[in-house]
């Protein structure tokens, strides 16, 4: 009998040690590139070394997608404390959903009022553009394209990549298209997309690698993808297109606390030092992002558009069903 007091004193002991130490946890769920969102990670965790963080990347080939299921899938009982997402419609989803804890900051610097949630659900957090990667070995500097049309046209059949359209800034840019151009013309545009033979990649970084080795000429990413490419030595130029018209289609980043988040305290002590001038200058950087949101300036030296999250999260459901009957 002894033995059994004992192993259940340690087993008590144990569990109680346990749950001390997970009360100063934080879990971050991220979709933003592990190579920029781990350095800003490392750099919190140096000035909060008593939070315990851990952290759940998601993989290029689902961005955003994965982590919007599985925070789905865990509402009655979440374990994230804190989305930070790459992009902004999913997380306009998420809060559509009830899943995300209600955060209300002093007044922040934004230009647009579909920068941060009306219900104070989520806060947008730098921006970049969806922009053309191109191959400056395969093409002279006149050829390059210039208008997203370009996509579509012969000269070009089998010599293009973009990112699965299903999937992370890719679906929030054709949502956007959707909207854009309506039922009719955006269905016209994806068939084109699939006579031109164009390829669907896993991901932005693997687009701008197979246009950087070659194998396509030119290539639909994020900025950021193209800036890490050139770093890396790739011989790749951006080409911001439809400067004449409405421009590139822009996309900011978000953050979010999860509603009912095992360690909410720590979610808002981290989401306060991510919304910070400091930080977004620092993602900037980085190359994480190419211009910011919070500190009230946007003189971009290119034309962009953007949409607002909650009207692209009701067409993104149309626009892959149209996708998917036509690429698939």
């Amino acid at each position: 009998m002894m033995h059994i007091k004992q192993l259940t004193i340690f087993l008590l002991v144990a569990f109680l040690t346990l749950s001390c130490s997970n009360q100063n946890q934080l879990v971050i769920y991220t979709s933003v590139d592990q190579v920029f969102s781990s350095k800003i990670i490392k750099n919190f965790q140096q000035t909060h070394p008593d939070i315990d963080v851990k952290v759940l990347y998601d993989t290029e080939a689902s961005k955003a997608v994965g982590l919007e299921k599985r925070l789905m899938a865990e509402k009655k009982h979440p374990k994230a404390d804190l989305f930070w997402n790459s992009e902004f419609m999913r997380t306009a989803r998420l809060e559509k959903a009830d899943l995300l804890e209600t955060y209300k900051k002093s007044k922040l610097p934004y230009t647009k009022e579909y920068y941060f949630s009306k219900k104070y659900k989520w806060y947008g957090l730098g921006m970049r553009n969806r922009v053309f990667v191109v191959n400056k070995n395969l093409m002279n500097i006149e050829d390059y394209p210039r208008k997203l049309e370009d996509l579509t046209l012969t000269k070009y059949k089998g010599k293009i990549a973009i990112s699965l359209p299903y999937v992370g800034t890719t679906s929030t840019h054709f949502s956007a298209l959707f909207q854009k151009m309506g039922e009719v013309k955006f269905r016209i545009f994806i068939q084109k997309l699939k006579e031109n033979e164009v390829a669907l990649l896993a991901g932005n970084s693997v687009v701008k690698s197979a246009v950087g080795y070659g194998k396509y000429l030119f290539g639909l990413v994020d900025s950021d993808d193209v800036l890490v490419g050139i770093e890396e030595g790739l011989p790749i130029a951006m080409v911001y297109y439809n400067q004449n018209g409405d421009g590139v289609f822009s996309i900011f980043g978000t953050v979010a606390l999860i509603k009912n988040a095992p360690h909410l305290k720590n979610g808002k002590i981290f989401m306060e030092y991510l919304l910070s001038k400091e930080v977004e200058n620092e993602l900037i950087a980085l190359n994480a992002v190419q211009y910011p949101l919070l500190d009230n300036r946007e003189n971009v030296p290119y034309e962009t558009w953007s949409q607002d999250p909650y009207i692209l999260s009701e067409s993104l459901k149309k626009s892959i069903v149209i996708m998917k009957e036509i690429f698939e």
